[in-house]
């Protein structure tokens, strides 16, 4: 297959990239022309707009960042849905509302081209060594075809259901695992607070029944040992959160617990941590009650 990627950020450019490791024919398409040149210099096609690209491949995917970029590239002028080829199949990866993915299938479905969407698990450094998890929805007819390829950029796909299943289980994936990063950082504030050593705490916390992947995967490698660069950007994350917190609000469904963490993340992104990794969270909650960052 010709296969078309649109949106090279930090998970998007390492999805594609496990592609080309893989001897994927790879189309790509970025506004920011660096990521796009160093595909290139992998062995893959830089298209010039979205057009050039959907009316030269097979299928194509999408990973941008939120609802609005999704509308625009996928519906837009010049987009995805005026230029895809007869037969092509439109994949959304991102982390969109439900409105929106069930505003895609509608279009797409009306115009007569397959749509499914399959957000992504996992973190950035799992999608980097090729080891993504993918919530895909779509109807089963297309499995034997989008599978393969899904493969080749992951290990784990988990058929959800119909097209817009993958960006609902994602919005639930998504609040748990942003709530944690609230949960890990008082847990880890709080045994700073009791002069505990916070390395023998961790040991434990990830060894019990408290453990969670984030604190047990991603906090040692991340905030914990100072690097705050985004594997999951705190801006990002901060959507992600408020995309449960909407749907639960119009489902009439109370989230608490998310509710509370969403508005922790607007007080650190208001507090200048736009741009760092979720798990600077602990960073924010220690300044916020006068404790020592956190360090092992």
């Amino acid at each position: 297959m010709n296969i078309g990627f649109i949106g090279l950020g930090r998970m998007g450019f390492s999805l594609a990239r496990s592609l080309l490791k893989n001897q994927q024919r790879l189309t790509v398409f970025d506004l920011n022309a660096d990521a796009a040149q160093k595909l290139e210099a992998e062995g893959a096609i830089v298209a010039k707009d979205v057009a050039s690209l959907c009316q030269g491949c097979d299928l194509v995917f999408t990973m941008l960042p939120g609802p609005k970029q999704v509308k625009q590239v996928a519906l837009g002028e010049g987009g995805v849905i005026q230029n895809l080829r007869p037969g092509a199949i439109y994949i959304d990866m991102s982390t969109i509302d439900v409105d929106t993915v069930d505003l895609l299938n509608e279009a797409f479905s009306s115009k007569g081209f397959v749509f499914g969407d399959a957000p992504v698990g996992r973190l950035a450094m799992h999608a980097d060594r090729g080891e993504s998890l993918f919530m895909l929805g779509i109807d089963e007819k297309q499995l034997s075809t989008i599978e393969p390829v899904l493969y080749k950029m992951g290990t784990t796909i988990h058929h959800c259901g119909k097209a817009g299943s993958g960006t609902r289980t994602k919005i639930i994936n998504n609040m748990m695992v942003l709530c944690y990063c609230q949960i890990n950082s008082e847990a880890l504030v709080l045994a700073k607070s009791l002069g505990l050593d916070v390395s023998k705490t961790l040991d434990v916390l990830v060894n019990t029944t408290a453990s969670n992947g984030q604190l047990k995967e991603k906090w040692p490698k991340k905030v914990l040992a100072g690097d705050l660069t985004p594997g999951f950007d705190l801006a990002l994350g901060y959507k992600d959160i408020s995309l449960a917190s909407s749907a639960g609000a119009a489902t009439q469904v109370a989230l608490p617990v998310c509710d509370t963490a969403k508005n922790v993340f607007r007080m650190a992104l208001a507090a200048g941590k736009a741009g760092q990794d979720t798990s600077c969270l602990t960073d924010f909650w220690a300044e916020a009650n006068g404790i020592e960052k956190i360090r092992l």
